[in-house]
């Protein structure tokens, strides 16, 4: 049992910190008839600063891993194919943020939205590391 032990504490030593924390798998499941487009913001421990992260789309009744986060916080805001539905609903949001209307990744700047951008509210979460479930259901 000791020389496991030790083996353990060797494999540590040369482990960034990054890498020993727990990470939270972002899992969407779409529960409708159809197409959703998910988006996420977090602080990724690479960069430490908000980061947004859209569109990823999830096909009608399937469930779609989209993220690996060390983070503890993440915001996310899904809509239905053609703006028909979203979730959160009106009273689930906490955090407003601009998303453009194609897929991208890139650091999120406060103020007004850009041009060809719109506000949409996010809903915070902070989850247990493992795997982390969102059912979307209309």
């Amino acid at each position: 049992m000791a020389g496991l032990a030790a083996v353990a504490a060797m494999a540590m030593i040369g482990t960034p910190v990054a890498a020993q924390q727990q990470q939270t798998e972002i899992v969407f499941c779409n529960k409708t008839g159809s197409k959703i487009f998910t988006a996420l913001a977090n602080v990724p421990q690479t960069t430490k600063k908000w980061t947004l992260t859209a569109w990823q789309t999830i096909p009608a009744g399937s469930c779609k891993s989209v993220a690996r986060l060390n983070t503890a916080l993440f915001y996310y805001y899904a809509e239905k194919e053609g703006r028909t539905y979203h979730w959160p609903g009106q009273s689930g949001v906490d955090k407003t943020f601009c998303v453009p209307s194609r897929a991208i990744t890139r650091e999120i700047v406060g103020g007004t939205c850009p041009a060809g951008e719109r506000s949409v509210g996010f809903k915070g979460t902070v989850p247990n590391p493992g795997k982390y479930t969102i059912n979307l259901t209309s």
